[in-house]
């Protein structure tokens, strides 16, 4: 019998094509209709927090105008994480085995780990949202659907931003669902990654301070002389077992002459000096800044400090610093480019924007000179 049907088969029969291409379409449509309903059964909250790790998040999102508001609409977990349709959707069904994958493993399966793993998590998210304009927020928000001149003044003025400079909704939306990740965390362990490559690195003949140090006048001083500020550049003079001799430079204003800045107009902090110090700092020929009428002096100072926490080159530590700036401005709003204010403005700037920051003393100090070494008015201090 088998015999006779496939030589039937296989006779070029108009019949028998037939019987196959019906017989192709109907295993196709099953096929397609049994992978249908099973990508839609997965496409659920109930689903999605059907894994015990997902109750941390599904927990914050309860707390959400997303899940509760006035209007009774409800976004759920794949409104925001799946596409609508297509290839995309499909892509975002083959990547979410992932998870699956991690729950076997337990990365994520007690609150602690969680935690531990939430930036990295929110990272992958962000930048997948980044990448597509944030697509699957647009299936519900549209500027050209919003009435600006009704919404508050600080939505207002950002939604004007985002549509003037390219922005999408994720650069000011990411703790719309879920609680943001402690960033903190994150920049301390950056932080430490830096001190250690930097103690491993060989100094050549200028080092750069990792952050605010003291420094001396004599090798193995415990009178400190005054600080050098995050990211200053030292001409490397001697070394003595664990000290540094080296030159600090910059710009005095009269009036002002115990800071150290760098560069003539900008204060860009270098150094500050104790008042017994500013005698020992050797001066250059004054200049009056024709702007302002100011009076300015280039400075030198010979110091000694320890050799830890200063690292050969300024690149790892611009790129810690511009990471900072990005991770922590970045949540609340688009970031401005370093460039978009001049040295002087970004002071101000920085100052505004504290009691949003998470960012350390310290690590703001960082930020401030990053952004003003690289501000539009920026000098060719910029490129050390």
């Amino acid at each position: 019998m088998f015999k006779r049907i496939w030589g039937w088969l296989r006779r070029p029969s108009p019949l028998a094509w037939s019987v196959v291409f019906l017989a192709g379409v109907g295993v196709a449509g099953a096929s397609w209709g049994g992978l249908h309903a099973a990508l839609k059964s997965t496409h659920g909250n109930d689903f999605c927090v059907s894994c015990h790790e997902m109750n941390i998040p599904f927990e914050e999102y309860k707390k959400t105008v997303h899940f509760q508001n006035t209007k009774g609409i409800r976004a759920e977990c794949s409104d925001c994480h799946v596409p609508a349709e297509g290839w995309p959707y499909l892509a975002a069904k083959v990547r979410a085995s992932k998870d699956l994958y991690h729950s076997i493993l337990g990365t994520i399966d007690t609150p602690e780990k969680y935690e531990d793993y939430r930036l990295t998590m929110a990272n992958g998210v962000w930048e997948r949202m980044k990448a597509t304009d944030s697509r699957e927020c647009r299936s519900c928000h549209a500027f050209d659907a919003m009435t600006m001149a009704e919404q508050r003044e600080e939505a207002r003025k950002r939604h004007a931003e985002a549509l003037e400079t390219g922005g999408t909704c994720i650069d000011c939306h990411k703790g719309i669902a879920h609680k943001l990740p402690d960033m903190s965390k994150a920049f301390a362990r950056a932080f430490d990654e830096l001190k250690d490559a930097a103690a491993h690195a060989d100094l050549g003949k200028a080092a750069y301070t990792l952050e605010t140090l003291p420094f001396f006048l004599e090798q193995n001083g415990t009178q400190a002389a005054g600080q050098l500020l995050p990211a200053t550049e030292l001409a490397i003079k001697a070394r003595a077992g664990d000290w540094l001799q080296a030159t600090v430079s910059g710009w005095q204003q009269e009036g002002a002459e115990s800071v150290i800045y760098g560069a003539p107009g900008q204060r860009i902090l270098t150094a500050v000096m104790a008042k017994p110090t500013v005698e020992r700092a050797t001066t250059g020929a004054a200049q009056v800044l024709p702007d302002t009428g100011q009076t300015w002096m280039p400075v030198s100072l010979d110091v000694w400090l320890p050799k830890e926490n200063v690292a050969p080159d300024i690149t790892p530590i611009w790129a810690y610093a511009r990471d900072l700036y990005n991770g922590d401005c970045a949540v609340c709003h688009v970031a401005h480019t370093p460039d978009h204010f001049l040295a002087n403005q970004w002071i101000g700037q920085l100052k505004s924007m504290e009691r949003f920051s998470q960012l350390t003393k310290e690590q703001n100090r960082l930020v401030l000179k990053f952004l003003q070494y690289h501000a539009k008015d920026a000098t060719g201090s910029a490129t050390h």
